[in-house]
Order: structure tokens, then sequence, then C-alpha cells
């Protein structure tokens, strides 16, 4: 996982109603949904942003508070609002990254002197629980499963060497090794409790993809031909995408399943990267175009890799995929004036999720009927954490 600082930047979405008309993913019909835009304030700051959302709508992320000096992990339900989820000892910071349906939340938070950060799980019975580190300073969630177990990397005691890991409730935190290299870290983790990641290789720690699981421990996925390689996501069936260098040098999205596996995804000299599926086995990423342009994609076995286009700028990218195939991110509008958010579905392609309150929009995960983001006013000033919510009206 990247660490998030201070200097990420807010972006924007919708603060007021906007209709969205989509196609069902059924081949035997249409659907029209409509979506409501629901903003979710802040714990008293002038920024929140929501990085997670679960079937129940339950919304998780982070906010400035009063004062705008430091910023906290938030949950927020239509029912409590939103509530501060605190910080591992009063630090100044903590960030929630992670929800599943059973209501458990994993993030990161600084500690006291703002110098270390540990990773955290947040339940309604225990609070914030610090996770640890592997004897380094640092660790930091990536990702977080159904069944509440988490992945990221932690620095060992010499302070400067991260491996991946995997924590539970039952057996705290597991160092997942490394393939022979000094450092590894773990980006997702699937139902099934399976870890991808990328680690160093012997012995020039070269990173390569890798797949971990009890039964085989940390396994190199190889690459396309080059040096190189990184795995960021895996399905619940056990397929995983990632890039890959290429013999030739190129940088290309991959998939790699048990039967098949390393395959390119990617198109012929134009760099590209892969960097979620879904349990529908849609896989988005980015690529760029033979313009020099960046553009989202989304990939499938049938369709093969999909330019999803822009709103009208130059550039696009997928931040989330859920399981019936709808896509979502930011694009540059026409005249690369501002970024705004977007659903994509391969029948209609790309809808504009208009903001009436003048300002750019984003959106950054979604569940399997409800999208979340951010929104700033026209001044640019204000940024809250978004909703979006089917309506039957």
């Amino acid at each position: 996982m990247t660490d998030m600082t201070d200097d990420t930047v807010f972006g924007a979405i919708l603060a007021a109603l906007f209709v969205l008309v989509v196609a069902a993913p059924s081949a035997a019909s249409r659907h029209a949904w409509r979506f409501v835009a629901i903003d979710l304030g802040s714990l008293g700051g002038n920024f929140s942003e929501a990085t997670a959302v679960n079937s129940r709508g339950l919304v998780v992320g982070r906010s400035s508070i009063a004062g705008n000096a430091a910023y906290h992990a938030f949950a927020w339900s239509q029912g409590g609002g939103m509530t501060d989820l605190g910080t591992l000892g009063g630090g100044s910071r903590s960030w929630a990254s992670a929800v599943t349906d059973d209501g458990a939340i994993a993030g990161y938070s600084y500690l006291p002197g703002d110098v270390a950060y540990h990773a955290f799980v947040w339940t309604r019975t225990n609070g914030l629980v610090d996770l640890g580190t592997l004897g380094g300073y640092a660790s930091s969630t990536a990702a977080m499963n159904a069944r509440g177990a988490v992945v990221g990397y932690s620095y060992l005691t010499d302070n400067q060497t991260t491996h991946a890991f995997l924590w539970t409730q039952r057996q705290g935190m597991i160092d997942l090794g490394t393939l022979g290299g000094m450092f590894s870290t773990a980006y997702a983790i699937n139902d099934e409790g399976v870890v991808v990641g990328a680690s160093a290789t012997a012995p020039h720690d070269i990173p390569h993809a890798f797949m971990w699981t009890r039964e085989t421990g940390m396994v190199d996925l190889g690459t396309l031909g080059g040096y190189a390689s990184w795995a960021h996501a895996v399905s619940d069936e056990g397929v995983v995408v990632g890039n890959s260098q290429t013999l030739a040098g190129e940088n290309h999205a991959f998939v790699w399943s048990r039967h098949s596996g390393m395959s390119d995804i990617g198109m012929t000299g134009l760099d590209s990267w892969a960097e979620k599926i879904s349990s529908g086995r849609t896989a988005i990423g980015q690529g760029y175009t033979g313009a020099g342009t960046r553009h989202g994609f989304a990939w499938t076995r049938k369709s093969g890799q999909i330019d999803i286009g822009t709103l009208g700028g130059n550039s696009s990218y997928a931040s989330a995929v859920n399981d019936l195939g709808m896509v979502v991110g930011g694009s540059w509008t026409a005249g690369n004036a501002a970024w705004h958010a977007f659903a994509w579905w391969l029948p209609s392609g790309m809808v504009a999720l208009d903001n009436p309150g003048g300002g750019e929009s984003q959106a950054t995960a979604t569940s399997n009927d409800l999208v979340v983001g951010y929104s700033c006013h026209a001044d640019q000033f204000t940024c809250h954490a978004t909703l979006w919510k089917p309506s039957s009206r």
C-alpha cells in the first residue's frame, strides 16, 4: 500500500441530485437506475473523502477536524451520520480504507508524536485495535477481506526493510516473508485468504508479483519476459491482475490464473497496468494511448481490453469496479478544465456525474448498488465525502 499523506489531493464529487441512466448487466434486459447524491459532511473541518462502502451503506474514509489541523478516520451511516473513529493513542491523523459487511473497518493511524504509524482494525465492540508491527516503527493496511483478515506491509526491526503481513484476530500479525530478496508488500487479499503483492527476488532485489496461500507460502508469478512485475488484486476465484515489464522493456497489464499462467492484456508499444478485479471477473486499470494520454480501461476474457474513453478531455482513470461490471472513476472534461466523476457500463459507455455545486468531482469506490467519492464547492475550498444511493423515485 502507498502511504496516504497530507499531500493527497482532495478532488470533488456531486453535492446534489443527479440522474444516471445505465444498462443492467443482464443481456436479456435493460434497467434504468437513478441515483441521489448525499453530502456526508465532515468532522468539523473543510475536507472529507470517502474511500470505501459496504453493501449496507456504511461508508468510511477520512475527514479534517475543526481547525483543519489534522484528519481522522470516520464511519458514516444513514441513521448515525458521521462518527469520528479517533486515533491510536492520540496521534493527529488516521485513515479508514476498508470496511466489511459486518462493519469491521481497517486503516492506519499515527501514534503520539506523529512519527510512527500502525495499521488498525475498528469494531463497534472493541473500538480501534492496534495491529502492531513486525518489529519496526510502522505498519500500514492495504486491504481487508470479508472475514476481517488484513494485509499490508510492516517495517522490521531495522526500520528500513518492509515485509508483507497477514493479520487475523486469531493469529495476530504474520510475516509473509519474501521471494529471497530484502523486501515485500501485500496489496490485496480475497475472501479465501489468498494474498497477492510484490516481493524482491534474489540476488538483485528486483520485484516480482507473488501469490501467497497457507498451503504454498509465497509463490513467484513470474513476469511477461522482463525483469519486474507487481500483483495488485485477486478475485475470489483466484484470478490475479497487475503489471509487468515485457522483454521489449514495455510495462503491460497482465492477468494470471492457475490454468493459463500470466497473460499479457496490454497493448503493444503502450504502457498499461491493471489495478483491480471484481468477483464478476472484470478487471480495470489505466493505459496510455497512441497520443500519449492516459485512459482508464476495462477488461474481461470475452471482451478483451476496452478503452473507456473520457468526458471530452484527454485523460481518465478507473478507480473501482463492482461485481456487475460498473466502473467508476474520474475524467477530464472538454478543454481539460476540470475533473468529473463518472460511471461506465460496457453497453452504455461513460456517463458524467454532474456536480451542481460547480466544483470538480470524482468517484473512488463502489459496492454493487452504491458509489462513494468526494465533492468540492465551486471555490474548491470545501470538499465533502459523498454517497450516491439508488432511488425508486
